[in-house]
């Protein structure tokens, strides 16, 4: 942890908080490049008492080093910066660093807050020394330290990575009631929502500012894209006039004639205005079988601590579980023991026969770091049939996962963390499992990319169970929520995270579908929500719909391209009529359930 004052010298003095609106600091026309890119051109900033800034941007766009400039730990290239007398600055850096030879009591320094903070982040031995910590330790040590520095400027890059899911919840609720000034990295969207008032985009070199929270911005962004593809379709539209008019039209060219081939001509060679170009998966799975994995009284432990104990599951084809727990409580090993990576200590794992993993975790593979990007690849596959029909290659198919050619010859040592983060996930896909297994899998992926990774798997047809502290992702991706206890049992609990929050808060009942026989006793009380089955039917039909209204549409869009081939044509009617009924089916008993639970809470 680094932080930057005027008055380190006078701790002690008092100080009256700025005034909300009232200036701190402005970046005028700055500029940063490295050797390998140009981070920043020429961008202005300007950060008042009061605003609560959330910055957003792909990975290797400049935010990190946005951070830093502003943090006054980065030199520029060009431009000035302009900080209000006095002024504070307390960060929090990506991948803070410490003397290895202190100890956390000394990088405390006997500060009663940080003391406190610390222990609230799992770090209560004053004695460990820093050299021992692991990753995730630093990053919470300065945290603490950050967050019981007084400052007026507060800035935090990734605070939510390496802490468990009730913390994120302490520290979205402590962020909320503080007074300074925030700037704040993060890929947490329920974080970046409900705590910043402004967005600023690192987007191409420059910044974007967007008023208002990371819903607002959205739907911006929404609009900004619906403006774009309208001109691009009335630019396509005036092409095709041009070019029928070119074709019909005489030899012989008058002036006036000559300045329409002009026109069409600027037309043609008109680039689109740059858009956003979003990873793009299309990788398929394989079929999965009835059996997956059937979890029979298992448990693991490491020494005399038993991390898991009695776990039962039989996994569905269709499964969509999210795991949560505290740090240490066992998400990891129980992600190994489905995966078959270690064996249980008592109990037994039954994998089906059609079972073929995608493992991505937290570790990147151990491949030798000077391997380049492309070889790394075509080591596993040449080529790969993609989920649309097209066979692509391995450098294709890597331009499809955003990695241009020079970075396709790159070694991966050389790679930043969230481009080897999207390596490893193409590696985990590329070979088409059926079962995978995402272990952290939001960590330094970019929010584009989780929003496309998020969208991949609600059409992927396989099983899948994640273990994270990603709340959104939760919500956005899983149907089932396992709870790791202090005793090692695993709770079933139907519905994303949202649903089992709401439940751990609002509920002393026992959730429903525990692992372990020997349930609590049921009360007596007038239920108020679904049962258990009806609940698992209604998240199952929200998650099977929209599939279904996708191959609706493609299979009327083949029937459309069939004419003609008579056969293609009565199989592909027959496949659309079925679909056409299981939806109407689907929908049905959607509308039915959904009446249900709104009834039931009316009625409560």
């Amino acid at each position: 942890m680094r932080f930057w004052t005027s008055e380190l010298q006078q701790p002690n003095r008092p100080r009256v908080p700025y005034p909300a609106g009232m200036h701190l600091m402005s970046l005028e026309g700055i500029s940063k490049s490295y050797p390998e890119n140009d981070v920043l051109d020429g961008v202005s900033l300007g950060i008042a008492a009061g605003d609560r800034i959330g910055v957003i941007g792909r990975n290797g766009s400049g935010k990190s080093t946005l951070l830093r400039i502003i943090e006054g730990t980065e030199d520029i290239d060009d431009g000035a910066i302009i900080r209000s007398r006095g002024l504070r600055v307390a960060a929090l850096d990506q991948n803070p660093v410490f003397d290895d030879e202190s100890t956390v009591g000394h990088v405390l320094n006997d500060d009663r807050q940080a003391i406190a903070l610390a222990d609230k982040l799992g770090l209560n031995d004053p004695y460990v020394v820093c050299s021992t910590l692991s990753g995730g330790q630093r990053k919470r040590l300065a945290l603490a330290v950050a967050l019981s520095t007084e400052c007026d400027l507060l800035i935090l890059d990734e605070p939510t990575n390496h802490l468990d899911i009730d913390v994120i919840d302490w520290l979205e609720e402590h962020l909320r009631r503080r007074k300074e000034a925030l700037f704040l990295v993060t890929h947490d969207r329920y974080l970046l929502d409900r705590v910043v008032n402004r967005i600023i985009e690192v987007h191409d070199r420059g910044l974007h500012s967007h008023q208002g929270t990371y819903e607002d911005f959205l739907d911006s962004i929404a609009t900004r894209d619906a403006v774009d593809a309208a001109t691009e379709h009335r630019r396509q539209q005036r092409i095709k006039t041009e070019l029928a008019w070119l074709r019909r039209s005489p030899k012989a060219r008058t002036s006036k004639s000559r300045h329409r081939v002009q026109k069409a001509t600027e037309l043609i060679s008109e680039q689109r205005k740059s858009s956003r170009q979003n990873l793009m998966i299309d990788l398929p799975s394989r079929r999965i079988g009835s059996k997956v994995v059937n979890l029979v009284n298992v448990g693991k432990r490491y020494g005399d601590t038993w991390v898991l104990r009695h776990v039962e599951h039989r996994m569905h084809p269709d499964a969509r579980i999210g795991v949560v727990g505290p740090n240490g409580s066992g998400k990891t090993t129980l992600l190994r023991l489905i995966a078959e990576q270690i064996e249980p200590d008592e109990g037994k794992v039954s994998v089906g026969s059609t079972i073929h993993y995608g493992w991505y975790g937290q570790d990147p593979r151990p491949i030798p770091p000077e391997t380049r990007v492309h070889e790394a690849v075509r080591e596993h596959l040449d080529e790969v049939k993609l989920s649309s029909g097209i066979t692509v290659s391995g450098t294709q198919l890597l331009e499809r996962f955003q990695f241009t050619r020079d970075q396709q010859r790159s070694a991966l040592g050389d790679l930043s963390g969230g481009e080897r983060r999207r390596f490893e996930l193409l590696m985990s896909l590329m070979e088409a499992p059926n079962l995978l297994l995402m272990d952290e899998p939001t960590n330094d992926l970019d929010m584009d990319t989780l929003n496309v990774l998020e969208e991949y798997l609600d059409a992927w047809e396989g099983a899948l169970v994640v273990a994270s502290h990603d709340r959104y992702f939760l919500d956005r991706v899983c149907s089932d929520i396992f709870s790791i206890e202090p005793d090692g049992s695993v709770l079933h609990h139907p519905g994303g995270w949202s649903a089992y929050r709401k439940q751990a808060l609002g509920s002393s009942a026992e959730p429903s579908g525990s692992t372990n026989d020997g349930g609590p006793q049921r009360s007596k009380q007038k239920r108020t929500k679904l049962t258990y089955n009806d609940q698992r039917d209604l998240n199952e039909l929200t998650r099977r719909i929209p599939q279904l209204e996708k191959q609706r549409t493609r299979l009327a869009s083949q029937l459309d391209a069939a004419a003609g081939n008579y056969e293609r044509t009565i199989d592909l009617a027959d496949r659309l009529a079925a679909t056409i009924a299981e939806l109407d089916t689907a929908e049905t008993r959607w509308l039915e359930l959904t009446e249900r639970a709104e009834q039931l809470r009316a009625d409560s």
